[in-house]
């Protein structure tokens, strides 16, 4: 069987939210893979004016996966480029720093 199953987990995960500027919904599910290996991340109301949302692949194990979801949008939140409003270069800075 090695990796894969038999036969897929088809139970999925759903969660949905919303704020005053959008409305949002995820769901995931473990499929033919021995283990959920991916990770997701939704914060509608990261500040005043930004939402960030990430779907990270668990081709680097799930460790790493869940790592990513729970500091990625932290990382970017404490350097100059974000507050200085340029979100490209922030979130660039925050995979390098992460990596």
């Amino acid at each position: 069987m090695g990796i894969y199953l038999s036969t897929p987990k088809t139970e999925k995960f759903s969660d949905d939210g919303e704020n005053d500027r959008l409305r949002y919904g995820l769901s995931s599910m473990q499929g033919w893979r021995a283990t959920m290996e991916d990770a997701h991340a939704a914060y509608p109301d990261l500040d005043s004016s930004t939402s960030f949302f990430g779907v990270f692949d668990g081709h680097g194990g799930k460790v790493v996966a869940k790592f990513c979801a729970k500091y990625l949008h932290q990382q970017m939140l404490h350097n100059d480029a974000y507050a200085a409003g340029d979100i490209g270069t922030s979130i660039k800075k925050a995979f390098f720093r992460l990596d």
